[in-house]
């Protein structure tokens, strides 16, 4: 919409009220005209009854008829040399009247307004009576109010409504100019806030104008809104697709970032935890205190461990200078990792040094005293010195078992790459046999074999060292005169080792595969050696092929392990 439409609309409006008033106004004055001259002919009609030309004096009879007519005034006129006599009036107001225009013969039968002697606007109707047409019947009137009024309204009221529709063209004028202005700086602003130049609108005011700068400033806000959108679905992406729980806190405390992994690690979902107070988080005091001193502080707090659910998990509170939700560049943000296997794993280094120092030790403490003992002579006869002799090779051996296991276990931790091929179990379980046979025939054991051929692509040496380790156990924890059964499943993808030995308590079987956890059996069976590491061997080399190892035991009845592959 432009000014001159505005100004236009704002003209014919007021033309239509002036046509309308016009219109009231005609209609006004022409029915209180109609009604004044239906009245005075009336009145002349029945004057020319009453007055009869052939006899003159009924004029006086007709004026007299007339008295008391009110407003109306009844003359009985004729014409003479001079122009024309009132014979009869009912004002009695008998003068000539040369000049009546009424009386005029083309205007006998019209109504004529002039001015009476008076002065004032009197309406004339004049006839020729009937039996005597040198006789005049003339009813006069004084022009009525409301056709006065009607006339004075006409003039006065057209006055009054140019200037009313003038001021009318004016206020809208001026109104459009306020109403226009308030939207012109807000769009130039929006214009400018979208990039546009100030001068984008011009000088104009023009609402068509204002109308397509509002279209351009909404496409364009519309295409920043969907990149700002495209923006968050991609941060939110990012978060979620993070394997650390991510979250952010405002000045106040509001959670206002929320990734899936803190969702999976809290236990609330994106929506749940959003704009609560971070203490519903119930992460424990230490999380609480750290948190709330960043906030306090705006500085970086250090790392910290927390635990939930039977897990460890790292804390980094991060001061964030950004105004979220209360305004203040205040907020942190807090990143969390479940360290729970690190954590355990730095436990089980520690474990493993310190078992591995303490079971070294006992080994070697026996060689030393051998050999100080033949150093400094305390062994003289030749059996003593055989028997120190062979007690230190003995010691000997056991830590090169020892120290084997721990580059075994080291070597299958740290993933370092073997030689895989085509290993066939059967017979590699005939081989450690046959070269167990003398411990088995010591202890006297019975063996059960059920084996079928059964292939699998690994390395060799560690498939050997699982069977070689479980035969081993089944020999050493055994009873006198046992058995151990050994049953191959290739079609179901298993292998049983079980045997008929002491067996192991219940409280003991999550942990057997542990470096170094060994079970006290010392009431049960004695000199029992080992290095502890086997089982966690087994455990590894599983690991390392996505094998699965499980055991089954019943304690004083016997053991089962069962190798799925």
């Amino acid at each position: 919409m432009t000014k001159r439409k505005i100004i236009l609309e704002a003209v014919i409006f007021c033309l239509v009220l002036l046509v309308l008033f016009l219109s009231a106004f005609l209609t006004f004055f022409l029915v209180s005209e109609n009604v004044l001259e239906e009245n005075i002919r009336s009145v002349s009609n029945v004057a020319e009854k009453v007055f009869d030309g052939n006899d003159p004096s009924t004029g006086e009879k007709t004026v007299s008829y007339f008295d008391d007519a009110g407003e109306y005034r009844i003359s009985i006129i004729t014409k003479t040399a001079d122009g024309y006599q009132i014979l009869y009036d009912s004002e009695d107001m008998l003068q000539s009247d040369a000049m009546a225009e009424e009386l005029q013969p083309e205007n006998v039968g019209k109504f004529i307004t002039r001015k009476s002697s008076y002065g004032y606007n009197m309406v004339y109707y004049a006839v020729h009576d009937k039996e005597n047409p040198t006789y005049f019947i003339r009813v006069s009137v004084s022009e009525s109010a409301a056709t006065s009024v009607s006339r004075n309204f006409l003039i006065y009221g057209s006055l009054v409504m140019a200037i009313l529709m003038g001021s009318y063209i004016v206020f809208k004028y001026r109104d459009y100019n306020r109403s226009v202005k308030p939207l012109r700086d807000q769009v130039e602003r929006l214009l400018y806030l979208a990039g546009y130049p100030s001068d984008r609108l011009g000088e104009g005011e023009d609402l068509s104008l204002i109308a397509d700068a509002i279209d351009e400033v909404s496409s364009e806000l519309d295409k920043k809104i969907t990149d700002l959108q495209n923006e968050k679905e991609k941060t939110k992406m990012i978060l979620d697709s993070m394997s650390q729980a991510f979250l952010a806190v405002s000045g106040n405390g509001q959670i206002v970032l929320f990734n899936r992994k803190a969702s999976e690690m809290f236990g609330y979902s994106e929506k749940e935890a959003l704009r609560k107070d971070y203490h519903i988080l119930s992460a424990g005091e230490d999380f609480s205190a750290h948190v709330e001193k960043c906030l306090k502080e705006r500085k970086d707090g250090r790392h910290f461990d927390i635990q939930m659910k039977g897990r460890t998990y790292q804390c980094n509170v991060m001061a964030l200078n950004f105004p979220w939700i209360d305004h203040l560049k205040s907020g942190a943000a807090i990143l969390v990792m479940d360290v729970t296997e690190e954590r355990n794993l730095v436990k089980i280094k520690t474990d493993f040094f310190a078992n591995a120092s303490h079971e070294l030790k006992t080994p070697l403490t026996a060689i030393l005293g051998y050999q100080e003992m033949l150093d400094n002579g305390l062994l003289t006869t030749p059996e003593e010195k055989q028997e120190a002799v062979r007690m230190t090779i003995k010691e000997a051996k056991k830590m090169r078992e020892m120290l084997s296991d721990m580059l075994t276990i080291s070597r299958l931790e740290n993933g370092t790459q073997t030689q895989a091929s085509d290993v066939e179990i059967s017979a590699l379980i005939q081989s450690i046999l046959e070269d167990m046979q003398p411990k088995i025939l010591e202890n006297h054991i019975s063996i059960d074999l059920k084996l079928e051929e059964y292939h699998v692509h690994a390395d060799r040496g560690d498939i050997e060292k699982i069977f070689s380790n479980l035969i081993d156990n089944a020999i050493k924890y055994n009873k006198p005169n046992g058995m151990i059964s050994i049953e191959m499943n290739p079609r179901d993808g298993y292998i049983t080792v079980s045997d008929t030995g002491i067996g192991i308590k219940e409280e003991h079987l999550s942990r057997i595969f542990e470096r170094f956890y060994r079970v006290d059996n010392s009431k049960t069976l004695k000199n029992v050696e080992g290095t502890g590491l086997g089982l966690a061997i087994i455990k590894h080399i599983c690991q390392k092929y996505g094998y699965r190892i499980e055991v089954r035991s019943t304690f004083g009845q016997g053991t089962t392990f069962i190798l799925r592959t």
